[in-house]
């Protein structure tokens, strides 16, 4: 009765034969929650919601995390991202962890943003400023990206002795090898990180926030000697790794879903798509869907990849197109103009997981959620009732 109920209200909200996707607010909260298990009951959480939450939508994710998640901190790449989670009325401490403009350090007091030292240059402006800047330092312990090594520390920390606006509040590493099994990196990067926590305590400098746990090394290592975890994509139901099993299980939030808009039979030898590089073996019948690698369906699924349709997988027959696949139904298929077709979800006991989804093109996760479109309807559900649908549709 709720399942018909809920498509009823898709089917008035959405466009018809239109692609759309579905956000599962309840999975998110059920993942966070499975997560906090695997770490002491001591340890809070931040939970990353930069580059639009991985794809899933930053403002509706974090707002219900915030009401309902127990999460002490949220964590962003770009400033801009911040400023758009206090327009949505987000409250808790946001910390930024990208590098900042003097303009957003100067505004980051009054919104309760904390940035990142990513690189001792920083350091040297900052103190110029006329104002406090709150901020974590990011030790690069073996990721090679962003960071300050540990032996550039005793002049940061010289720096900030001499200027009483610089407030380090906080300290993280970025894990490079926790979703490699039995990986030795992780122990040698957070014995160095810890060498660089001990520095700042013998300096009567003791960081207040101490993280490193990002979702791999929540999920495969003991959490230990931190006040915080830094979840991300496990927070959306991917696997740090689509090809390796992690614990806790998770459940999957996006759905990329869209219907059937055309039924074709055509005879054995037919050509399908563009290429002609998918001929039918014999007379079958084709299923145009109205989805493509513009709403975020991978263009590497092309005559690979399967979608569900009334409770059964069927084969993507030729290149994936900009706004439709075909799929081979077979001779004789129960399926018609309007049938719900599911690229990424569940239908009934069926599921197409974003990790599924990654294997076949040899990724991650992370990417095919970043690539789900902005150009199409977002419904966004909580206990069964959409509470948020942010419509695609540009005129």
């Amino acid at each position: 009765m709720e399942d018909s109920k809920r498509k009823t209200e898709i089917k008035r909200t959405v466009s018809p034969l239109s692609p759309f996707i579905e956000i599962s607010l309840d999975n998110v909260l059920y993942n966070l929650k499975a997560l906090r298990r695997n770490a002491p009951s001591t340890v809070g959480v931040i939970a990353v919601v930069k580059d639009c939450a991985y794809g899933i939508g930053a403002n509706p994710v974090a707002l219900i995390l915030e009401q309902y998640g127990d999460v002490d901190f949220f964590a962003v790449a770009r400033t801009e991202e911040a400023f758009s989670l206090r327009k949505a009325g987000l409250k808790s401490s946001i910390l930024v962890l990208g590098r900042a403009t003097e303009d957003h350090l100067r505004a980051g007091l009054e919104n309760n943003f904390i940035f990142t030292l990513n690189d001792p240059s920083d350091l040297y402006k900052w103190k110029t400023y006329p104002f406090d800047i709150r901020f974590h330092i990011n030790f690069d312990t073996g990721m090679t990206r962003n960071g300050i090594g540990n032996h550039e520390l005793d002049e940061m920390i010289d720096i900030m002795d001499k200027s009483p606006s610089l407030r380090m509040e906080g300290v993280y590493t970025h894990l490079a090898c926790a979703d490699e099994p039995g990986s030795s990196s992780v122990q040698k990067q957070i014995g160095k990180f810890k060498e660089s926590i001990v520095k700042l305590c013998e300096k009567n400098r003791p960081p207040l926030h101490i993280h490193y746990s990002n979702s791999a090394a929540c999920m495969q290592f003991p959490i230990q000697d931190c006040t915080l975890v830094r979840p991300g994509i496990a927070l959306y139901g991917c696997k740090p790794d689509p090809l390796q099993e992690f614990k806790p299980e998770l459940k999957p939030v996006a759905a990329l879903k869209s219907r059937v808009t055309k039924m074709k039979k055509v005879a054995a030898g037919t050509a399908i798509s563009y290429g002609g590089n998918y001929t039918t073996s014999t007379t079958t019948w084709i299923a145009t869907v109205a989805l493509g690698y513009a709403h975020g369906l991978p263009r590497f699924l092309s005559s690979r990849g399967e979608v569900l349709i009334g409770y059964k997988r069927y084969k993507i027959a030729g290149n994936v197109t900009m706004d439709y696949i075909m799929v081979d139904a077979g001779p004789n298929p129960d399926i018609s103009v309007g049938d719900e077709v599911v690229a990424i979800g569940t239908q009934g006991e069926e599921i197409i997981t974003v990790d599924e989804v990654a294997a076949h093109g040899n990724t991650i996760g992370y990417e095919i959620l970043c690539h789900l479109s902005k150009s199409i309807d977002r419904i966004y559900f909580l206990g069964n009732t959409i509470v948020y649908h942010e419509s695609g549709h540009i005129f």
